[in-house]
């Protein structure tokens, strides 16, 4: 279970009887390691409330854009990398590793909205890198 801590706002000195709004984060304990959650209370025209809903707001606008951004610029550069690997000579030695990074990128780019998890670059890596006798397998 999550031990649940209030925090009073050193600014407005909002509690639960005159919140306008509550802010509840997650934590962890750098003593104990266990997880807590800290609810803090602030008043309409709280300072503090204020810049963190303005840097709230900004970090949304600003991943949003990135997102954009990468929507067009991911698949450009695998475009660019399918061309390079493509035009490069079949030497034995770097051709694995052409392989490998080709692959690993073309499993982002079939679905650009997920996170291609490390069991995938383990399987991947796994098929051009072989593992040597005894080392572990994917």
């Amino acid at each position: 279970m999550t031990e649940r801590r209030e925090e009073t706002c050193p600014d407005c000195q909002a509690t639960e009887a005159n919140k306008d709004a509550r802010i509840t984060s997650i934590g962890k304990d750098l003593t104990t390691g266990a997880m807590h959650a800290t609810v803090t209370w602030h008043t309409k025209d709280c300072p503090t409330h204020t810049v963190n809903q303005i840097l709230m707001e900004d970090g949304a606008r600003r991943a949003k854009e990135r997102d954009e951004w990468m929507k067009t610029a991911f698949p450009a550069a695998h475009e660019r990398l399918k061309a390079a690997a493509a035009a490069l000579p079949d030497e034995a030695a770097a051709a694995p590793f052409v392989a490998a990074l080709t692959e690993l990128v073309a499993e982002q780019a079939d679905d650009l909205g997920r996170f291609v998890p490390p069991e995938r670059w383990a399987e991947i890596l796994d098929r051009h890198f072989p593992p040597q006798s005894e080392e572990p397998t994917a």
